[in-house]
């Protein structure tokens, strides 16, 4: 009897020995899944955040781009100016590329902000800002010097004072909010992205 009784033992702890060993597999299977599914989201999010990051990046090297060129043309205005010809077409035809040039910053300066918290808006406001008050200047000095032309005598040469006045504010607010977008974006922590406040929306007058 105690030998049967040891056969009977046996088998029970062999076969709780194996429910164990199956319940332990299980539950190492499942914890080994959730390792995997968490490092798989894990990784999508930090997919997620370069491929956010990068089109941030973009947006924001187009519009400072687009400032300086319309910062560029509106020189060749201002030069026009200070070589005084007899003929207006050509400035005509430069204020024309500066007003191009300035629709083509509004089309940059939206893609941007609608990638932007309202914390970030403020720094694309004062950017464009500035162009615009530069642009406002060099227009009044364009009038100014068409005003004071005497019919039939060459227009005398102008350094567009206004003009002047405002190029070094300009760089500056550049400078600065190229600075402001070269620590966002390379900071760890992201903003969150919304949609532009109605105070931060591009003009769109010319």
């Amino acid at each position: 009897m105690d030998g049967q009784w040891a056969v009977v033992v046996g088998a029970a702890l062999g076969a709780s020995g194996a429910v164990i060993g199956a319940l332990t597999t299980w539950v190492s299977a499942r914890l080994q899944t959730r390792v995997q599914l968490k490092v798989a989201q894990l990784q999508h999010t930090a997919t997620q955040t370069a491929e956010t990051i990068n089109h941030k990046r973009a947006a924001y090297s187009d519009l400072v781009l687009a400032v300086d060129t319309v910062r560029r043309q509106m020189r060749r205005v201002r030069q026009h100016l200070q070589a005084a010809p007899e003929d207006d077409s050509g400035l005509r035809t430069e204020q024309a590329a500066v007003h191009d040039r300035i629709r083509e910053v509004q089309a940059a300066e939206w893609v941007l902000r609608l990638m932007l918290s309202d914390e970030e808006q403020a720094a694309v406001t004062e950017l464009t800002d500035a162009m615009y008050v530069s642009h406002g200047a060099l227009m009044a000095d364009v009038e100014a010097w068409l005003a004071h032309a005497q019919p039939g005598q060459r227009r005398e040469p102008s350094d567009a004072p206004r003009f002047s006045g405002t190029t070094a504010a300009l760089q500056a607010q550049m400078m600065s909010f190229a600075g402001s977008a070269h620590d966002r974006l390379y900071s760890h922590s992201l903003p969150a992205t919304a949609l532009p406040a109605d105070r931060g929306r591009p003009r769109t007058e010319l």
